[in-house]
């Protein structure tokens, strides 16, 4: 066998079992021609622990970081311990589809200009659906929401270029601010069509989803990160008002209605005025129950 050109990264903290099925999906692949690294996250989590001593393989290496860092930061060190030119990151509960590294390695060989190389998402777990990701990626769509996976294959001298992950970011959006990068940079993306990773929900303990309530914080950092990709005032103005509203449902969910007010507010004023879902909170308290009342 040739040596392997792509790593699989499995960054874990809390999945118990779960890492074991992850990585039998790895030793399933019809494609052998694969390596993988697998980083635990500083968890006290003992079944993670078990299963992650457990786990041994001439393609395996291990590390364990002595304390929790984050998603982002542990899925760096996953990267830095890569000793192949292309890196696919996986998170510990998650899985691949059996002809994921097939595929992969053939969109390498007809593609080998791309940086990043993708595919949608097959939910499996609480529930199931299909997240599909388009073929054709509009750098506007990145203004409202992720466009890109966060699963996806990098070149490693890509994130070496970029200065990988965000250390400010490292619990949230990490991912998003490097698509951006990529983007900025003019790096070709493709979509290997089809599903490349099977993505579990339902799963508590997976990446706390208690940054919502900083997207908009977030969304600033990468402002100030990607100058000419926010150049266009309008292009800024747009994403930094998404960013508000979705701190201000955030917000809203969590129970902190005045702080949701404000952030309703103040992306109304970037440009949102007529987003439907922040007229409610952005409305004076006294309108709002007026209105309740009178069944409005």
């Amino acid at each position: 066998m040739k040596r392997p050109i792509l790593t699989i990264g499995i960054t874990c903290y809390a999945e118990g079992d779960w890492l074991r099925e992850c990585w039998e999906s790895l030793l399933a692949q019809t494609d052998p021609r694969w390596e993988a690294v697998l980083v635990m996250d500083g968890t006290e989590d003992r079944r993670t622990i078990e299963v992650f001593d457990s786990l041994q393989h001439p393609r395996l290496r291990k590390e364990r970081l002595p304390e929790n860092r984050g998603p982002y930061p542990t899925r760096n060190r996953a990267f830095e311990l890569t000793e192949t030119p292309y890196h696919l990151y996986l998170d510990g509960d998650d899985k691949l589809p059996p002809d994921a590294v097939s595929r992969i390695l053939a969109t390498i060989e007809r593609r080998p200009d791309a940086g990043v190389i993708y595919g949608d998402y097959q939910l499996f777990g609480g529930y199931t659906a299909m997240w599909r990701y388009p073929e054709v990626v509009d750098p506007d769509a990145f203004l409202t929401s992720q466009v890109l996976p966060a699963g996806s294959v990098y070149k490693k001298s890509l994130w070496e270029q970029l200065g990988g992950f965000a250390s400010e970011l490292a619990r949230g959006n990490a991912d998003y601010d490097f698509h951006i990068g990529v983007l900025e940079a003019g790096v070709p993306v493709v979509h290997l069509g089809g599903v490349l990773v099977l993505y579990r929900v339902g799963h508590t303990a997976k990446v706390s989803s208690s940054y919502a309530l900083r997207y908009h914080e977030t969304h600033e950092i990468m402002v100030k990160r990607h100058p000419r990709f926010f150049a266009d005032p309008k292009r800024r103005e747009r994403f930094l008002a998404n960013g508000e509203r979705r701190a201000a449902l955030a917000h809203k969910a969590a129970g902190n209605l005045p702080r949701a007010t404000e952030l309703a507010r103040s992306a109304m004023r970037r440009g949102l005025w007529r987003d439907s879902a922040l007229w409610p909170l952005a409305l004076p308290r006294p309108w709002r129950r007026r209105s309740s009342s009178d069944g409005g």
